[in-house]
């Protein structure tokens, strides 16, 4: 806790002091604020991450809404306060493949493609944000950037979570940290970025309470008495990624007069991941366990991947113009290790892959293909071998306001790594698995803010961690359907928001969902003494239904089913307060006011109560010169 402080004041004193400063970008509102400054962002998700002009600005929408797990209308369970193992309440797509728990870990785990990168910001920026509540939580996040000329900008983000919870052995230790620098020459002939993220989670892992009644027992009020499945497990997590992505622009070079006659870019992108966990526990009850393979005192297993990648492409995108046709081809070669706990094992990928759109107006289609061949060796095993990607869309930009696509996607995939090979303390297992079949047909439109989206998911050997934490493959196919609405509502001072989630699984042996969730947010601003402070007040609100949740395992970080309790249907309340003077915000929260109706029922992940009533305060910072 004291040197979460003194590396609060550190920071503060440094942005104070920065001449010139970066950012990353909020989401708009119905209420503009003078400090507003116009950036533009992409984020690096597919070949065709368009550069958007997006708003910073000091607004209060939903800015009481600080944790990664709770951003305007996405649904996440999780089994900490804050900073640990978060499991998507809305079914999307299948896990990647060469991961060690870390996809479990969510949002908050630093990934390249989720965070933007900067092509221009009109005024330096920089933010510092913080928030304390009772049970020693504590949230610091941070962003600082520069451009430091037209050609050159560097930046950085930084978060921090750490926590001591209620009950016994919940505790949280998380650094993250991404730094950036970009450069494009004088005549934009040639340009690169350079990026690196470093992650780090140390985890209390105390396996979920051992008996849920005591909990639901609101005569209980000291949750450390409270039993619970392992008091001493622990799991650490360590990742450190750089990539230095490079291009070269064909085509007639520009100078302070002229543009440049963009033709097409060659581009020459190479990354280097590796990702490393450790489970420790130096006591645990047989009866969470089943088994016991090497020391029957101390667990301490570990796993680890590594990832070396270079992808040579040329591609004619430039998304400043129109052009009715676009392509971006190349071919990757990925080098990859895995550690099972006990072995080494060695991949080697080539993977051809094509990106097109043709835009005619008011029709454009898109689609792409990825193709991975493997490259045999004496140490590996039969993973990643003819995997496929194909995904088309189709678009229609009927109106200014009226946006609606229709798409679909085919993914033909090996399961993760460690359900092939894993050697620990509790868990071994050495398997042979089908490809994954992962069919999905989608649509969204977007009229005016009314935005829509539904899809429909065809599974087949799907791979899946049963109720004794083993992987399993269901032979057969099934579907699941998802369907999401969502709206922001604005009348002169007041404002709410909408979020309204359905989804139906025809197998629920397999993945359990929650049919029904529904997210509000209802909020008042009132403007004060000519607009130099700002209140807003308000209230969020969560309702889903009932069904079979997952629960937890933390030796092998993975959800799995379980058929011991149906998880009844819930209800959450925050109440806020948030205040706006000049550039600093800063909110009053009661989360989870609804507890104070008796009924403990607050499960997300089986066995994993959430928080109790809690009040937090955070306040953020802004900086634009």
């Amino acid at each position: 806790m004291r040197a979460l402080k003194i590396l609060l004041v550190v920071i503060s004193l440094f942005t104070i002091s920065a001449e010139r400063s970066f950012a990353q970008w909020s989401d708009s509102t119905w209420v503009k604020d003078t400090d507003s400054t116009n950036i533009i962002l992409y984020y690096p998700k597919s070949a065709f991450s368009s550069r958007d002009t997006m708003v910073l600005d000091t607004t209060l929408y939903y800015f009481q809404r600080y944790d990664a797990r709770t951003s305007d209308y996405d649904m996440a369970a999780g089994t900490m306060t804050i900073g640990g193992p978060v499991k998507d309440l809305y079914f999307s797509s299948l896990s990647p493949q060469f991961n060690i728990g870390e996809n479990n870990l969510g949002t908050y785990f630093y990934e390249s493609k989720n965070m933007p990168i900067y092509g221009h910001v009109d005024v330096p920026y920089s933010e510092i944000f913080y928030t304390i509540a009772s049970q020693e939580e504590n949230y610091l996040k941070g962003i600082l950037a520069n451009q430091a000329s037209p050609r050159l900008y560097f930046g950085m983000n930084f978060n921090v979570e750490s926590t001591l919870g209620l009950f016994t052995n919940q505790r949280v230790g998380n650094a993250h940290f991404r730094g950036i620098v970009a450069f494009e020459t004088f005549n934009k002939r040639y340009g690169y970025d350079l990026e690196y993220i470093y992650n780090k989670f140390k985890l209390g892992e105390n396996g979920g309470l051992t008996n849920d009644y005591f909990y639901e027992d609101t005569t209980v009020i000291d949750r450390q008495i409270l039993s619970v499945n392992l008091n001493e497990a622990s799991n650490l997590v360590k990742s450190h990624f750089f990539a230095l992505n490079q291009h070269l622009n064909i085509g007639k070079a520009g100078t302070d007069s002229t543009d440049h006659r963009f033709i097409g870019k060659m581009y020459w992108n190479t990354l280097y991941n590796k990702k490393a966990r450790m489970y420790h526990d130096q006591s645990w009850d047989s009866a969470y366990y089943e088994s016991i393979y090497l020391d029957s005192l101390i667990s301490n297993d570990s796993s680890a991947t590594t990832n070396f990648s270079m992808d040579f492409g040329i591609s004619n995108y430039y998304p400043e113009r129109h052009q009715y046709f676009t392509f971006d081809m190349g071919a990757a070669y990925n080098y990859k290790m895995y550690y099972d706990g006990n072995q080494e094992y060695y991949f080697n990928y080539l993977t051809p892959h094509a990106d097109v759109i043709f835009d005619f107006y008011k029709v454009i289609l898109e689609g792409g293909f990825r193709y991975q061949i493997k490259v045999e060796n004496q140490q590996t095993f039969d993973i990643g071998a003819n995997d496929l990607n194909l995904y088309g869309v189709l678009k229609f930009p009927l109106l200014k306001f009226f946006i609606w696509d229709v798409g679909m996607k085919m993914n033909f995939e090996s399961p993760q790594v460690s359900t092939y090979r894993t050697y620990s303390n509790h868990f071994m297992w050495n398997n042979n698995f089908d490809k994954q079949k992962h069919i999905e047909l989608n649509s969204h439109f977007n009229y005016k803010g009314y935005q829509v989206e539904a899809a429909v998911h065809s599974l087949t050997d799907f791979v899946y961690f049963n109720e004794r934490v083993l992987p399993e493959q269901y032979a057969g196919s099934f579907q699941i359907i998802t369907a999401k609405f969502k709206k922001r509502f604005a009348f002169k001072k007041l404002g709410s928001t909408v979020m309204l989630m359905y989804q139906e699984s025809s197998n629920d042996s397999v993945i359990r969902l929650p049919r029904f969730v529904a997210r509000g947010g209802f909020y008042f601003n009132f403007p004060m003494f000519k607009g130099a402070l700002r209140i807003h007040p308000g209230i969020d609100i969560t309702y889903l239904t009932g069904y079979k949740g997952d629960t937890y395992n933390p030796a092998t970080m993975q959800f799995h089913i379980q058929n011991d309790k149906k998880l009844d249907n819930q209800f959450y309340a925050d109440v806020y307060i948030n205040f706006n003077i000049k550039r600093a915000r800063i909110f009053i929260k009661y989360q989870n006011v609804a507890s104070f109706l008796g009924n403990y029922n607050y499960f997300l992940v089986t066995h994993y109560p959430q928080q109790d009533a809690v009040m937090k305060f955070g306040i953020s910072w802004k900086f634009f010169d």
